[in-house]
């Protein structure tokens, strides 16, 4: 994350703000979650960390849609279909390298989409996105 979490909150709550949301009890676990987070988690896992109980797990995924239209907030897909999230600063998205065993998911400091998206633009496209994830078998999961 490029901004400091105290900086990264005031952000959210003005985004907030401005789309008429509100800052909910429930809400607010699972931000103070992500905040204590330092690598991507399943909505599992951020529930778990809110102390939420295990029947709000679909108020933990509502929330994360939340935070992900407000632009601080990125899905990181794996293999299986499931996705694992993590705060981002406003508007920036990141890519990652991610074990096949355990999840661990790392940033990588690559971006090739600027040229995508000029290669797409080329061809008439617009409103364009981009993934762009890498699999593998981390150094602990590889160890006999």
């Amino acid at each position: 994350m490029s901004i400091e979490k105290p900086e990264l909150l005031d952000i959210i709550l003005e985004r907030l703000k401005a789309t008429g949301g509100r800052m909910t009890k429930k809400r607010e676990c699972v931000l103070g979650a992500l905040l204590s987070m330092d690598r991507p988690a399943s909505a599992e896992e951020i529930r778990e960390r809110g102390q939420l109980p295990a029947s709000d797990l679909v108020t933990v995924y509502r929330n994360l849609e939340t935070f992900e239209k407000l632009g601080v907030l990125q899905r990181v897909p794996l293999e299986n279909g499931t996705h694992l999230f993590e705060l981002t600063a406003p508007d920036e998205h990141y890519h990652h390298l991610i074990c096949r065993e355990c999840h661990k998911a790392e940033r990588l400091d690559v971006c090739v989409g600027h040229e995508v998206v000029k290669r797409a633009q080329a061809h008439g496209y617009s409103q364009i996105a981009h993934m762009m994830e890498v699999y593998g078998v981390c150094d602990e999961c590889a160890r006999p």
